[in-house]
């Protein structure tokens, strides 16, 4: 309410000013803390700051004065109304008058204090004394106790005008003024340290408020005051109720204090302070946290423990804002600040000088809120951000901690303990934080401390996640360190075993023989890496297991870069032996023979690996015996004597060629001659053509295999890359025609990694492989030999021939109708949405395919191409139609559905339309094979009405416009 004229604004913002200065100064100095106590600022709605109230009223009968202020003064005014008072006769409106000459005059004084600070305030107080003293029980007097209380007010006379409150208060209850003429006798009881009294008025203006609904500015303000007025009695823990319900009314969504208006921003941060001061005359946080126990919880609660810490620690009472951050952290677990609060309370300690139990707060944070708490699986991504930022280094400080102390440790048990907790730190950062730069070198540092723990499986764990878990891209720096530590674990773990059953024991040591070799394929060019492979060779012979043994050697005697010889020669042993044992003498001889090339001349073996060649070669001829080839036997019996002069073996082997040439006859004539000079010449210059006159006599006698193995040794004496190249190529083809598949295998397999070129005889070594790898039923190697001539063509389609692009086409083809069967073979299920990704993946899968083998430009599988993406693209519209459809559809919503699948099948029906019709245009450039008559047939199904159609003759036409 407003008691200005409109004309009068200005003047009366003036002269509200001077109210302020006048009320506000006698506030200041009646509530000035004592001690360390703090003081309420001026307030909105306190004496000092609230607007007076609108008491202008026109005099019954009379025109209240109208047309700006300017125009007339106060004083023309008050002269018209002086000159009127005689006039009149009715004493009711001679009252008003009076009263209006009384607010003029009143408004006349205040102006002239406003601009001269003169006191003319007399004339204004006599009249309204007057009136209330001539018509004490007139209505409208509260208004006059209002104004009156106002002028005493300017005057500074506090007791007069505290007087003229208390008549109005009490004699007016329902008066409009009543709530503010409250107000303002409890800010001069305030002000005149009856805290009581205050306490009762403002407690009044609360209660009022509320069953009015009166200005909350009031209401606010009431209840700031009510506080103050229990803090000044003492009652500390009253006052705080009346601060929340402050709060309450100025805060009610919790918003932060910046986005309250600038009015009430300061008094929310002076009402920070005296709660602040409330608790620390209480029992400060266990205060705290009762109040909001028994108010409730409340949006702003956070901030009020945040106040009260900041005051603690600008007091330095590191220990009391610890027991407040503990204390909502108690109240409030889950909440995003609780380990906000966490990560305080080790700050204070920390600044505090406290550092004795830092180390127990940090873990207790790890435990409460890290990967495992039932906090993170809950938080909000904000908290779990600040929570990782935390882990970060709180999980590598508190591991390397633990670890320290266990070296430091007097005993066993404590170490141990030490150990464990070094361990679950630097497994919960791992687990934390899988892609941070330094979690190999953690999970390195936790297999090293399961080291220290004889934790060998735990270990060993540790030390392949940094070895082996890795991309290629991102290798930690100490991979092969942690491959070979694992080994080194495992080691030291067999020592524990011998007490296991067998069959675990066998289990055990299968695992171990993976990480030797897992090492090993891993890190090849690590110094290391030969001996571990070396251990892992020696487990497969010792195990019988021969053909692996022999695969492992041939491996250990090429690795690069080359190991030391010792090795070599125990890998060329072990491979003979196995060879041995799987009677693949002639292999077996070779394998002899290099480990004899290495081995030390004083080696005392030397003579027990002679005999072991001269004993491998006897075996092939008593094999070749027994197959009835004699020219064959009789080469290799010489052969002994060559081969081992000193073999025991050797006379036995004359012997028996001796006897096999009594029998021999065509072809064993040759052979045995051949073998007699082999024999007889050994260092002669022609002796390496040997192998391919044998090769010859025995593809003349139709031993084709033989035929080969002679090729391949002419292979090893190839002394130019096309020499080399075509001997293993016959030889492939001879092993190929002797059906020895897994030897044409090899042999081809050889050709085509040796021989990229020329690249029509490569396509046709990597077209045989797919057709040997396809009658081994092995799908996966088979794949790789027909990409293989899909790229030589692809890399190179310029110098491609027909044949070339016709079995790249055919490779592509085959990986395409694979491609076709998986799809075919996916059906729409429900969800929908589910398999129909897996259908569509399968689709592009195989169109792709479809598409590269019609880009090769054959026109038998450019036709299939067309046709089967076609139907690809059908089959997928009629299973969207076919698919299952869900339960529970009323028969609306069946139909609805039903609508939809046929809306998302028909741009797919489409699609096979125009792919089948662009196919059987391959009809007008003379094509018209299988797959473009199969487009026709498909077309008249999908659409009969332009391709169902029965032909109509008319005649014979000669000619076409």
């Amino acid at each position: 309410m407003n008691n200005w004229a409109p004309g009068n604004i200005v003047r009366g913002l003036v002269i509200a000013g001077a109210l302020v200065m006048v009320s506000g100064c006698q506030m200041w100095q009646s509530i000035m803390p004592v001690g360390n106590e703090e003081m309420p600022r001026v307030r909105e709605g306190t004496l000092a700051a609230l607007p007076a109230t609108d008491i202008r009223q026109s005099p019954e009968g009379l025109e209240a004065d109208s047309g700006p202020a300017s125009d007339v003064s106060i004083e023309t005014v008050m002269e018209s109304y002086n000159a009127l008072l005689p006039l009149l006769d009715d004493p009711r409106k001679q009252v008003t008058i009076r009263h209006r000459l009384a607010d003029l005059e009143f408004q006349r004084a205040e102006r002239k204090m406003a601009d001269t600070a003169v006191d003319e305030l007399s004339g204004a107080i006599d009249a309204y004394q007057r009136l209330l003293s001539e018509y004490p029980e007139r209505e409208g007097n509260d208004q006059i106790y209002y104004q009156l209380a106002r002028a005493w007010e300017l005057r500074g006379a506090t007791p007069q005008q505290l007087e003229a409150l208390n008549t109005l208060v009490r004699r007016y209850p329902d008066s409009e003024y009543w709530i503010e003429a409250q107000f303002r006798r409890g800010d001069l009881l305030f002000i005149d340290g009856r805290y009581r009294d205050a306490e009762q008025a403002f407690d009044e203006v609360t209660l009022a408020s509320q069953e009015r609904m009166a200005d909350a500015s009031f209401l606010v303000n009431a209840h700031y005051m009510k506080g103050w007025s229990l803090f000044k009695q003492a009652q500390y823990q009253e006052a705080l109720f009346s601060y929340v319900e402050v709060l309450d009314l100025v805060m009610p969504d919790g918003q932060p204090v910046e986005d309250v208006d600038q009015r009430s921003q300061t008094l929310i941060e002076d009402l920070f302070r005296v709660v602040g001061l409330s608790l620390s005359y209480l029992d400060g946080a266990e205060t705290l946290q009762a109040l909001f126990r028994q108010t409730g919880g409340r949006p702003y609660e956070i901030l009020v423990y945040d106040r009260y810490s900041e005051l603690l620690l600008e007091r330095e009472q590191y220990t009391d804002a610890i027991d407040v951050y503990e204390a909502y952290i108690e109240d409030h677990p889950a909440s995003p600040w609780a380990p906000r609060y966490h990560i305080r309370i080790i700050d204070t300690l920390e600044l505090a000088g406290f550092t004795r139990t830092i180390p127990d707060r940090k873990a207790g944070f790890v435990s409460l809120y890290g990967i495992y708490s039932d906090y993170w699986q809950s938080a909000d991504p904000d908290a779990i951000a600040f929570i990782e930022q935390q882990l970060e280094q709180l999980l590598p400080e508190l591991a390397d901690r633990q670890y320290l102390l266990a070296g430091e440790a007097t005993d066993d048990q404590q170490a141990d303990g030490h150990y464990r907790n070094a361990a679950r730190y630097y497994a919960e950062f791992a687990a934390t934080f899988p892609d941070h730069p330094r979690t190999p070198e953690r999970l390195f540092l936790l297999g090293e401390t399961y080291l220290e723990l004889e934790d060998w499986p735990a270990a060993i764990a540790a030390f392949e996640r940094v070895a082996y878990d890795y991309p290629g891209d991102r290798v930690p720096e100490r991979a092969a360190e942690a491959g070979y530590a694992s080994v080194l674990a495992f080691r030291e773990y067999a020592k524990t075993w011998d007490n296991q059953p067998v069959s675990d024991q066998r289990a055990y040591q299968e695992l171990q023989q993976l990480n030797r070799l897992r090492f090993a394929n891993a890190f090849p060019d690590d110094p290391r890496a030969p001996a571990v492979y070396y251990i892992a060779l020696q487990r497969e012979f010792d195990q019988n297991n021969w053909e692996e043994t022999v695969n492992m050697a041939a491996r250990l005697v090429t690795w690069q870069p080359a190991p030391p010889s010792d090795l070599t020669t125990e890998a060329l042993l072990l491979s003979g032996h196995s060879l041995s044992e799987l009677a693949r003498y002639a292999e077996a001889e070779q394998a002899y023979r290099d480990a004899l090339a290495t081995m030390a001349e004083n080696d005392e073996r030397r003579g027990s690996v002679r005999e072991n060649l001269a004993a491998a070669v006897y075996r092939q001829a008593e094999q070749l015996a027994d197959a009835g080839n004699v020219e064959a036997a009789v080469s290799e019996f010489l052969r002994v004597g060559s081969a081992v002069p000193e073999s025991v073996l050797r006379a036995n082997a004359e012997y028996d060629a001796a006897s096999l040439l009594i029998t021999a006859n065509l072809w064993d004539q040759a052979i045995s001659v051949l073998t007699s000079f082999r024999r007889a010449f050994p260092d002669h210059e022609l002796i390496d053509t040997v192998p391919a006159k044998l090769a010859l006599a025995y593809r003349e006698t139709e031993q084709w295999e033989r035929a080969a193995d002679e090729l391949q040794q002419m292979v090893a004496l190839a002394t130019t890359p096309e020499e080399r190249r075509e001997n293993l190529l016959i030889a492939a083809e001879l092993y190929d025609q002797a059906g020895n598949r897994e030897k044409a295998i090899d042999t081809w397999r050889d050709y085509a990694n040796s021989h990229p070129e020329p690249a029509d005889v490569y396509m046709e070594a990597a077209n045989r492989l797919s057709e040997l790898y396809q009658e081994e039923g092995d799908t996966e190697r088979r794949d790789y030999w027909l990409r293989k001539q899909m790229e030589t063509v692809d890399d190179a389609p310029e110098e491609a021939d027909d044949r070339m692009r016709y079995l790249a086409a055919s490779a592509s083809a085959t990986l395409a109708r694979e491609a076709l069967a998986r799809y075919d073979s996916i059906r729409l299920t429900l969800p929908l949405n589910e398999s129909m990704t897996a259908k569509t993946d399968a689709l592009e899968r195989a169109v792709n395919a479809y598409q590269k083998t019609a880009s090769y430009g054959l026109s038998s599988f450019s036709t299939e191409a067309g046709y089967q993406i076609a139907h690809i693209y059908g089959r997928l519209g009629a299973d969207l139609m076919d698919s299952e459809r869900p339960t529970g559809l009323s028969e609306l919503e069946l139909a609805q559905y039903e609508l939809l699948l046929e809306e998302q099948a028909y741009p797919f029906e489409d699609n096979a339309i125009d792919i089948h019709e662009q196919n059987i245009r391959r009809a007008r450039e003379g094509i018209f094979d299988e797959w473009v008559r199969r487009s026709y047939e498909a077309l008249k199904v999908l659409l009969p009405g332009r391709y169902r159609k029965e032909e109509v003759t008319s005649g014979i036409v000669y000619e076409l416009d």
